[in-house]
């Protein structure tokens, strides 16, 4: 509630601000996004023997406005909510206690461009954060996080240099000598810290935006405990191409380096790698391609190292949101937490883990067919352990009507491996893992 009061009170000087300087009237425009989402899931924790399933709702509803004053200077706000629905409409939670989403700001920010028809532009407030496939950053796709940035942007040479307050620690209640909630702030440092970001994301457009090659480094500080520092840092290379006609090729290779004094094991040794290719021939209905992704795992036998990579945000990682939503296979997707597959240490089919990917698509006017096909293994696995995870079948149908809304479905199963039966023990209990969703989306 505190950063939107004090995100409302910038937007409202911008307002106010801009409309002094510039005489003209501001011309404001305004659409919004609309989708629902039933998930569904089925024996995600593999063992037949404890029955288990799972199905809710997922409702996003956003209205956004910008307001153009002219000479480059902009704002814009997205105001909405998302997440699960399901209250008693008389006693005003679900069952286990919980309210729907509060409406609030997803997104708001202050634009200008060219500063003094200079390349140069600046923007700050909150918006989204999404580079690439999300294999480094991407904050989920509903709220923006805090930021102050930079643009730069001449002939093929495009440059954002940001700083995001990725969560607050602490702020406005803890200001001045006073006790909150028998918090003496007068007497104790302020620990955990606030995680910041601060980053550097260059692209080069070659052959007409072609070959698009993108560099970047990424720092995520924050103070554990007195003394005691966390500083991740990404480093990486990014090249999407379309060398001829209907052929896409994406590859990306990213380092996590840096130091946790906090953590036992200090050193932060992990990496990334993704390969993509799509091909659709001219005037076919059909299209295929495949997918190569790497998440480094955790290598017991090091002392004073952690290889496990995760992201500098632990959001979802998209994988091309080929299917609306982030992940891999829908079965896959409803075993990370919250079905929002997060690059975070605390997903354990999400981190330490290889993908292969082979897919097919077929698209007949508003209906579309794809299949999927995924091989999941372990990335590092130790002395008699086993990488199989198993294989998902999974399929997608979308169908826009009439050109106005899109419905959809898809649904994967994945049969587990002996990561499954032997490493965790299910043995002939282990049994197929089933999820998917039913959506539509209309943006108006």
């Amino acid at each position: 509630m505190k950063r939107i009061f004090f995100i409302s009170a910038i937007l409202a000087l911008a307002f106010t601000f801009t409309a002094n300087v510039f005489a003209q009237k501001p011309k404001a425009s305004w659409h919004g996004l609309f989708y629902i989402y039933n998930f569904f899931s089925k024996n995600t924790d593999f063992d037949k023997n404890t029955p288990d399933g799972n199905s809710y709702m997922y409702i996003h509803g956003d209205i956004q406005y910008n307001v153009d004053f002219g000479k480059g200077v902009s704002v814009y706000t997205m105001i909405g909510a998302w997440g699960q629905h399901g209250i008693n409409p008389y006693w005003g939670t679900d069952l286990q206690g919980n309210p729907d989403p509060d409406v609030r700001i997803l997104q708001g920010y202050l634009t200008v461009s060219h500063i003094f028809d200079t390349p140069f532009s600046i923007r700050m407030g909150k918006e989204r954060l999404l580079y690439g496939d999300g294999t480094v950053f991407f904050d989920g796709g509903e709220d923006g996080a805090l930021q102050a940035k930079v643009m730069y942007n001449k002939g093929p040479l495009d440059v954002d240099v940001f700083y995001s307050r990725l969560a607050q620690s602490h702020g406005i209640a803890y200001v001045g000598a006073a006790t909150y909630n028998g918090y003496d702030v007068s007497k104790s440092d302020l620990y955990p810290g606030n995680i910041n970001l601060m980053t550097v994301y260059g692209t080069y457009h070659a052959m007409n935006k072609k070959l698009n090659i993108s560099g970047y480094g990424v720092i995520r500080p924050q103070n554990i405990n007195k003394n005691q520092t966390s500083r991740p840092i990404w480093l990486g290379a990014r090249v999407a191409a379309a060398p001829v006609s209907g052929l896409d090729l994406t590859g990306e290779y990213t380092l996590l380096r840096g130091k946790n004094d906090a953590a036992s094991a200090k050193n932060y040794k992990g990496y990334a790698l993704v390969g993509m290719a799509d091909y659709t021939p001219s005037n076919s209905p059909l299209s295929f391609g495949g997918a190569y992704v790497a998440f480094s795992g955790d290598k017991t036998t090091t002392k004073d190292d952690n290889e496990l990579y995760e992201s500098a945000t632990n959001g979802p990682f998209t994988f091309g949101f080929y299917k609306d939503w982030p992940g891999f296979g829908p079965a896959h997707v409803m075993t990370t937490a919250y079905g929002f597959a997060g690059l975070d240490p605390g997903n354990l089919t999400m981190t330490n883990l290889n993908v292969l990917n082979a897919h097919a698509k077929f698209t007949a006017g508003p209906l579309a067919v794809r299949l999927d096909f995924y091989n999941y293994s372990r990335n590092w696995v130790p002395t008699n352990g086993h990488a199989a995870m198993g294989n998902e079948i999974a399929g997608l149908v979308t169908y826009n009507y009439r050109k106005t809304i899109t419905f959809g479905f898809t649904g994967g199963l994945w049969m587990p491996g002996d990561y499954w039966k032997k490493d965790q023990s299910l043995g002939n209990n282990a049994g197929n893992a089933l999820g998917g969703y039913f959506y539509f989306a209309k943006e108006f």
